[in-house]
């Protein structure tokens, strides 16, 4: 019988996995793929971004009143500079541009592989193409089956990932189990996706630099600032993504969300205009994109540009997803642990808590800190 069973082989079940072998434990993975980590292969566009300088309670959201609480007293056991020291104790090389830490070979691969390596060399048992189908409590643990094989741990972790980018198996399977052994599910909706809104078809394809604020309720709620990007009907880009925390919650509740975007913030606009024989048009299309200047221009309201109001009608799917809000309620979850304070020797770590980070290596950073939590544990 092994000591512990990681159903879900990400970055929290491999981290958990990792750190309980190291610690002599024997360790099972079950997989759903044929391989491990194929989720890490397509985060940061396929670059990894897997933390970043600045890591603390206020780069997480979370429905819980108590997340600040819960997230620091999980990143206070497993934190950046652990991250870090890990990886490079694993042999890994890594660069950092501006606060952001990616693989010195700026592949994903790399980082999934340095994983992979390690459980290979502490002799992991690892189970691909598993489908669980049932998790029972037992007087002795837990007995996972697929239905034609058995698996029987007095620990289990719960590591399968939410909703969010389902073309790497994520499904948001394990909920179900977790609610039969006595879980409440906080509802889930996509995160880190497009929000969409109403603008003209000439801004198809457009990138543009700015300044957003978030509006719910006509109360501004949240500031980004970086590039908006117009693809297929929806607002897209890093600073885009980092308002649908707040604001697909919102539009789930029915309030009125809004995203009024500055392009004239930090530029030289206004020396521009009061240039002469430039004109207004012209002065505009020296610090705003001519296709967006063509698409709101009016003659003598050049202050317009200060504020393009998007109401948001929409959120991307789940298949544009990199996170999942919502999921187990964290009140119900030791965070010295990651254990269930409701079923012994079950424990749930990574995107399947009710915890989601902003862009920028947050989640992989969760990940790794809420398995590493549970590896230690057991």
């Amino acid at each position: 019988m092994a000591d512990l069973i990681v159903v879900g082989g990400g970055v929290s079940g491999l981290f958990a996995a990792i750190t309980a072998a190291t610690r002599g434990k024997e360790v099972i993975i079950l997989e759903k793929n044929d391989t491990l980590g194929k989720k890490i292969l397509i985060t940061g566009n396929g670059r990894c971004n897997f933390t970043n300088d600045t890591v603390n309670a206020d780069c997480y959201e979370s429905s819980s009143t108590d997340k600040d609480s819960f997230v620091s007293t999980v990143l206070n056991q497993y934190n950046k500079d652990d991250l870090i020291k890990t990886l490079k104790a694993l042999g890994m090389s890594y660069y950092v541009r501006e606060g952001y830490y990616y693989p010195k070979t700026d592949e994903a691969v790399t980082f999934r592989d340095t994983l992979l390596n390690e459980i290979e060399r502490l002799g992991v048992k690892v189970v691909t193409d598993f489908n669980l189908r049932s998790v029972d409590k037992t007087d002795d643990g837990y007995v996972l089956s697929n239905k034609t094989d058995n698996y029987t741990a007095p620990n289990i972790l719960i590591a399968t990932g939410g909703k969010a980018a389902p073309k790497t198996g994520s499904s948001g399977d394990s909920y179900y189990y977790l609610e039969k052994l006595g879980h409440t599910i906080i509802g889930t909706h996509p995160a880190l996706t497009t929000l969409k809104a109403e603008y003209p078809k000439s801004l198809q394809g457009v990138n543009a630099l700015c300044d957003l604020s978030l509006f719910i309720n006509g109360k501004c709620v949240d500031k980004e600032k970086g590039f908006i990007k117009y693809y297929k009907g929806m607002l897209s880009g890093i600073p885009i993504y980092q308002l649908s925390l707040k604001a697909i919650p919102a539009l789930e509740a029915n309030d009125k969300v809004e995203i009024v975007a500055d392009f004239l913030s930090d530029s030289n606009a206004e020396y521009a205009f009061s240039r002469e024989g430039l004109s207004e048009y012209k002065a505009l299309c020296q610090s705003v994109n001519p296709k967006i200047v063509d698409a709101y221009y009016v003659e003598g309201k050049s202050q317009l540009f200060y504020n393009v109001n998007y109401e948001i009608i929409g959120n991307g799917d789940y298949s544009n997803a990199q996170c999942t809000l919502g999921g187990v309620r964290i009140d119900e979850i030791n965070p010295k642990t990651m254990e269930s304070k409701i079923c012994k020797g079950l424990f749930v770590a990574g995107e399947i808590v009710d915890i989601c980070g902003r862009c920028g290596g947050y989640n992989i950073q969760w990940a790794a800190s809420t398995g590493t939590v549970v590896g230690n544990s057991i």
